[in-house]
């Protein structure tokens, strides 16, 4: 990712805390590209996605909610790309990549095609297994997001917050509460995860 002024989020963390942040990359974390992009490669960029990983277990691709086969397809900046595991039933037959009920989708994939754009930023959301998968090596490389959206997870799940060892904003340690009132005025920052020994009890 290009290196940015957003503020700067440290969570240091240990790795059972870790396990309750999937759910805040549903948010969505911010990809920056110049030009329109082809999905596979913007998602090979990634801390933890391989080839293999997006054939195995990325059963299910949305691009602005619209249910997608092709990963050449190009995405240009303010476009929502989402990725789950297989879902379950009918819906989950319907929507798989590929999948043989693919016809009985209400819009075919086609019909969300690129815009053309400049640079700025793709959301990428990851849901259930995938979110589950990928956090560890996402939140610990570091990821950009919005502030808002970070704020929202955190005012939602601050017991989980409230267990993090250590938050420093920019360089300076911050409590729960200062850090979400802070989070709600900054449009764009980078979060990333420490992960520090559990005390011995």
């Amino acid at each position: 990712m290009p290196k940015s002024k957003s503020p700067q989020l440290v969570l240091s963390l240990d790795h059972p805390t870790l396990t309750g942040f999937p759910s805040l990359l549903q948010y969505g974390i911010l990809l920056h590209v110049e030009q329109p992009a082809p999905i596979m490669p913007l998602l090979l960029g990634l801390p933890g996605v391989t080839e293999a990983y997006l054939r195995d277990e990325v059963q299910t691709i949305f691009v602005d909610g619209v249910a997608a086969d092709d990963l050449q397809q190009h995405l240009s900046a303010g476009r929502t790309l989402a990725l789950s595991a297989a879902m379950p039933g009918l819906a989950g037959a319907i929507f798989r990549r590929e999948g043989m009920h693919g016809s009985l989708r209400s819009r075919p994939a086609h019909k969300a095609s690129a815009q053309a754009g400049g640079g700025g930023d793709i959301i990428l959301k990851l849901f259930n297994s995938v979110a589950s998968d990928l956090a560890e090596p996402l939140l610990q490389s570091g990821v950009y997001m919005r502030g808002e959206h970070v704020h929202a997870f955190g005012s939602r799940r601050k017991d989980l917050f409230e267990q993090i060892e250590k938050i420093v904003l920019d360089g300076s340690p911050l409590g729960v509460d200062a850090l979400l009132a802070r989070l709600k005025n900054i449009p764009k920052i980078r979060v990333q995860t420490e992960l520090v020994e559990a005390p011995v009890t």
